[in-house]
């Protein structure tokens, strides 16, 4: 590009900020495998494109970026632990129902590990609002068991107190576990990474990222090249100053496949 055309580029999200990538570069948008292993120590060395094995960056990595997904990515690994502890409980009431031993897990929803999650978490998508709602009525029924079940067998009615817990089982902690499960098939789901494939004619790159924002023109006056002095010679990166105000970092096709 000369140093008085415009230049077309290729706006993507990282977490909280943007990059832009030179729209010549570009090939291919596709989207990320949800078990593809995008960032981190077991980030993937190749993406799989036409065939043929692309050597992949993870752009979260190699530019310090925390996913815009994290939040999901937490979830991921909690939801099964705070499934887990509910079968747990249940199996807690159980022994105590049968063998009278004392019961020591949380009797309120609020008091679990997963209600004082649940009770502070606002989701930012909607649909994981709506779901996250389906909780409370069977995860508040689960933890009324306790005292209405040894409450039946403090007044000598352990029978009456295990066939309750036996239509429980079968009943509201069903429906608790199937929302914890429709929990992680949808978090799984609003993770949608892309790979960007990037090329010079010679050699292609995949390049992990959280999305696209758009297609843009930059006019050249609004094109810094090497915009940072490092030990007094230029070596900072390339900024554009969009028309918005907001000035974003150029990722040329070198300066992450060294």
């Amino acid at each position: 590009m000369s140093d008085t055309e415009n230049l077309s580029v290729l706006l993507i999200r990282l977490g909280k900020r943007d990059f832009a990538l030179p729209l010549d570069q570009v090939r291919y948008v596709a989207p990320l495998p949800a078990d593809f292993s995008y960032a981190g120590d077991q980030a993937e060395d190749y993406f799989l494109f036409e065939g043929g094995a692309l050597r992949y960056v993870s752009l979260w990595d190699g530019l310090k970026q925390e996913s815009t997904y994290q939040e999901y990515v937490e979830l991921l690994s909690m939801l099964p632990q705070r499934r887990q502890d509910h079968l747990d409980w249940m199996g807690a009431l159980e022994t105590s129902l049968r063998q009278g031993v004392p019961f020591g897990k949380a009797r309120s929803p609020y008091e679990c590990a997963f209600g004082k999650w649940y009770y502070s978490y606002k989701p930012s998508d909607r649909r994981l609002t709506l779901l996250l709602g389906q909780f409370e009525m069977p995860h508040a029924r689960i933890h009324g068991l306790a005292d209405r079940l040894l409450g039946l067998v403090d007044q000598g009615r352990r029978e009456e107190a295990l066939a309750a817990f036996d239509e429980a089982e079968h009943t509201v902690l069903k429906d608790l576990m199937r929302l914890f499960d429709a929990a992680r098939e949808l978090v799984t789901e609003l993770q949608r990474r892309i790979v960007v494939i990037v090329g010079d004619g010679q050699k292609s790159y995949a390049l992990g990222a959280d999305g696209v924002r758009d297609i843009v023109d930059v006019a050249a006056d609004r094109v810094q090249r090497n915009a940072i002095e490092v030990g007094g010679a230029a070596g900072g990166p390339t900024l554009l100053i969009l028309e918005d105000g907001r000035v974003v970092p150029l990722l040329d096709q070198a300066m992450f496949v060294a």
